[in-house]
């Protein structure tokens, strides 16, 4: 019998693969290989990504994998929300870094190693890594304010027919039951603010908005979510129980609507955020609408 040579045993270039590496932000994965008889071949996950291949200078570009012939490189992926690169930096060493993964789950990724006689896959899950939190908020009252308390919303409306009785009507509206502060972010980039989640995590953050005093805008206590396009809710300004009495007079016919009036600004604004873990900042920008109900208007059109 002839004697064994390296070349026999070619599918043991790597005998101790782990279910899954999970990689954190602050702790890389290292892979040993037992043999030099590899490459990697391809790196792939769930959505697509575009890969960057370097030189271990981490300037030089090289080709798109698979690598070949025992080729060195560092191969790294870069968007808004995750960052992670794999460096083969010699023959029997392989290492994994996650330096940011802004999604509220781990992400997979596949590493298929091997030569032109056997493959092999390495899942890896990249845990995610600290959020963004809001530092400061601003608001551009100077340049770009806008108030207005003429716009006017209809809440009721009906037709009462008196023109056969002798005897009046008399009904009672409440016309603050439903009146509620309405709050809409008109962001300048649409698909950060609807991935706030990603920077601010799944409990988003709150942010102080202004209130009108006198016609002016104020900062006070009043908070909303930032990351919410459109939001609602009861100020304790108005009485909701406020009952007012209409009448239709006998052989009368009447149109009744009834309306709140709004008290109404637009402002932009600046959230601005940083990660304290890498370093990093991110600013919001966009506008903010607030339309808030302070008295009410009844009218009889013909």
């Amino acid at each position: 019998m002839g004697s064994c040579n390296s070349g026999i045993f070619i599918e043991d270039f790597i005998t101790d693969i782990p279910d899954t590496c999970k990689v954190e932000s602050d702790k890389p994965y290292k892979l040993y290989f037992d043999t030099e008889d590899w490459d990697i071949l391809n790196i792939y996950s769930t959505k697509s990504m575009l890969l960057e291949i370097f030189e271990l200078d981490g300037i030089t570009k090289k080709d798109y994998l698979p690598l070949e012939n025992g080729e060195n490189a560092i191969i790294s992926y870069k968007d808004t929300y995750c960052n992670f690169r794999i460096e083969k930096r010699n023959s029997h060493e392989m290492e994994i870094f996650c330096d940011k993964n802004l999604n509220n789950s781990p992400l997979g990724l596949s590493i298929e190693v091997g030569n032109k006689y056997v493959r092999k896959t390495i899942n890896v899950s990249l845990k995610p890594t600290n959020k963004f939190v809001v530092d400061k908020v601003e608001y551009d009252f100077e340049n770009d304010f806008y108030y207005s308390k003429f716009p006017a919303e209809q809440v009721e409306a009906m037709t009462v027919d008196n023109t056969n009785s002798s005897r009046p009507v008399i009904l009672s509206f409440y016309p603050f039951k439903n009146a509620k502060r309405r709050i809409e972010f008109h962001p300048d980039d649409y698909d950060t603010f609807s991935n706030a989640d990603r920077f601010l995590g799944s409990q988003l953050a709150e942010i102080t908005i202004p209130d009108i005093l006198d016609g002016k805008p104020v900062i006070q206590n009043t908070k909303v979510t930032f990351g919410l396009s459109n939001q609602s809710f009861w100020t304790g300004k108005l009485d909701k129980d406020l009952v007012v009495k209409d009448t239709i007079n006998p052989g009368e016919m009447k149109n009744i609507e009834i309306y709140n009036n709004i008290e109404e600004f637009h402002v932009n604004y600046k959230i601005h955020t940083s990660n304290h873990k890498t370093g990093e900042k991110y600013i919001f920008t966009g506008r903010l609408y607030s339309m808030d109900p302070y008295d009410y208007l009844i009218i009889h059109p013909n």
